[in-house]
């Protein structure tokens, strides 16, 4: 073993026997193998969820204009430029006629502008259900350089998981992960308390 593994090792033993003792690693019990780590080394542990990544499937697009957190514009192969809208996921709004701008909306534009147009590849995957909503928009997943971005915004909390209508929730799970994970985290969106519900966002 190796001489630093050793050291590790002797100083996890030493501060759980204090834990015992005192009931206590700086001021507080450790409540996981991370914070116990953390607590030895002073260091956090990476957190290891994996992101979705782009099918072989997926087709390629171009970027016309980033309209606002969930929505873009981009440029089929045929030339024609079609509105997606993001499955599953819904930011504040920003540019909704009648609608005040939103907290948080202008981040969460912003963001989108600036992953979709740092992109080098730019790819649109369909689910197995209608691929146009009522106001003609594509439904899609859009992946900037092989990452999802509907994850992305989720992950971020700059979206909340919605709109889900089966069979449209292929990434459901993942996306209700990286939501609770920006939860957790007090990112964005959910930094307020209260603001976001069911229905959508509050004031």
């Amino acid at each position: 073993m190796k001489k630093w593994k050793l050291r590790l090792l002797i100083a996890i033993v030493v501060v759980i026997a204090g834990a015992f003792t005192t009931g206590k690693v700086n001021g507080s019990i450790p409540e996981t193998w991370d914070s116990l780590i953390t607590a030895v080394t002073g260091e956090k542990q990476k957190e290891q969820a994996k992101s979705i990544e782009a099918p072989k499937h997926a087709v390629r697009v171009t970027l016309d204009h980033a309209i606002d957190g969930d929505t873009v514009a981009v440029k089929l192969e045929s030339g024609q430029v079609t509105t997606v809208r993001l499955l599953l996921i819904d930011t504040p709004e920003s540019v909704k006629r009648g609608v005040t701008v939103q907290p948080f909306a202008l981040a969460a534009s912003d963001r989108m502008k600036g992953i979709v147009n740092a992109a080098d590849q730019l790819y649109l995957e369909y689910d197995a259900g209608d691929c146009t909503d009522r106001y003609d928009r594509t439904l899609a997943y859009l992946y900037a350089d092989g990452e999802n971005v509907n994850e992305m915004m989720v992950r971020e909390g700059f979206a909340r998981v919605a709109y889900v209508y089966p069979p449209n929730t292929k990434y459901l799970d993942q996306l209700k992960a990286a939501e609770e994970q920006a939860k957790r985290a007090k990112k964005n969106i959910w930094s307020k308390v209260g603001y976001v519900t069911d229905r959508g966002f509050g004031k």
